[in-house]
């Protein structure tokens, strides 16, 4: 992606307060003095069977992008990619499971786009209010920063097993269902009350891409801690016999900036490697705000998995403990 947009001009205008520049996960424009717009949109094809539970999962992964930016949807329009010959019911309930997604986050369907396709893709575009003053990205970690997940690890298997299994393990399709339908909302309204200084949503990337964009967007390095990091049931295990399509883009791309601890295992490598489906929310706070975090993540019923800091050292570069 940094290649395609290489060439294109960036918009040089000071009501946009976040652009690609840092390729953060959703776009601000400043409206007046203390409201601005904050606006994305994202695409997902099915990773499991059932169209309602797509489509919730979908609209969840494109609400996150403003959650993470610290904002709150308003309104969303629904695009959708679909096959004509296909039935229209499916259809019918992956907007079904979408709108029960969008309602739940207060937001309201306003319309949409559908065109035809051989292969079923279904996201939204988001755009919601910001505070200008309170704007979280994904460039402004600082040394000495907590690193705090929201959410398990391991879309990326669940989703080969869903490909190549006849039947997937039942604790492991709930939990991995239950993870991507859940709203990033609540970890949204955490960091926000513990101040965090910087935050962004593990999506396509996966966690070393996201965390490398956030090391180089705030001029630090990071460290993660492998054996920390929260996995859904079974994937560690059955990431040695499958690999996401998405473990080999991101490393080609972020490979070279990472510097891992020889203990670390093949096949959690993969993991953090992997693109996740609505994954958690990636956030770096002040070691003094973490035990607040986590009592205000346990009382909103949500994850805080402490998996690494921010250090002082070469901008963009992580190290992976084990």
């Amino acid at each position: 992606m940094a290649q395609a947009l290489e060439g294109l001009k960036r918009p040089d205008d000071p009501r946009l307060l976040v652009g690609i520049n840092t390729a953060d996960d959703a776009g601000v424009y400043l409206l007046e003095d203390g409201l601005a717009l904050v606006q994305t949109v994202d695409l997902l094809t099915p990773m499991v069977e059932d169209a309602y539970t797509f489509g919730r999962i979908a609209a969840a992964n494109s609400l996150s992008d403003v959650y993470a930016m610290g904002g709150t949807p308003l309104t969303v329009l629904n695009v959708v990619g679909f096959p004509g010959p296909m039935d229209k019911r499916i259809l019918g309930d992956i907007l079904r499971g979408g709108q029960d997604a969008v309602n739940e986050s207060g937001a309201l369907v306003v319309g949409g786009h559908t065109f035809s396709e051989k292969e079923i893709k279904y996201g939204l575009s988001v755009t919601g209010r910001i505070d200008p003053g309170r704007i979280i990205t994904n460039a402004a970690a600082r040394a000495g920063d907590v690193l705090v997940l929201t959410k398990p690890l391991g879309c990326g298997v669940f989703a080969q097993a869903m490909m190549t299994q006849d039947v997937v393990d039942p604790v492991l399709y709930q939990a991995a269902t239950a993870s991507m339908m859940q709203l990033n909302r609540a970890a949204s309204e955490v960091m926000l009350a513990c101040d965090a200084h910087s935050a962004t949503d593990i999506t396509g990337y996966g966690l070393i891409g996201h965390a490398q964009e956030m090391a180089e967007g705030s001029g630090v390095a990071l460290r993660l801690y492998a054996g920390r990091l929260p996995l859904l049931p079974k994937v560690l295990e059955m990431a040695a016999e499958m690999t996401d399509p998405g473990v080999f883009m991101n490393e080609s791309s972020f490979g070279t900036r990472v510097a891992w601890d020889e203990n670390v295992p093949d096949n959690l490598r993969k993991i953090m490697w992997e693109s996740q489906s609505s994954g958690g929310l990636f956030i770096s706070l002040a070691p003094a705000r973490l035990d607040e975090f986590k009592r205000r993540a346990a009382d909103a019923g949500i994850l805080a998995a402490v998996v690494g800091e921010a250090r002082t050292g070469a901008p963009g570069t992580i190290e992976v403990a084990a």
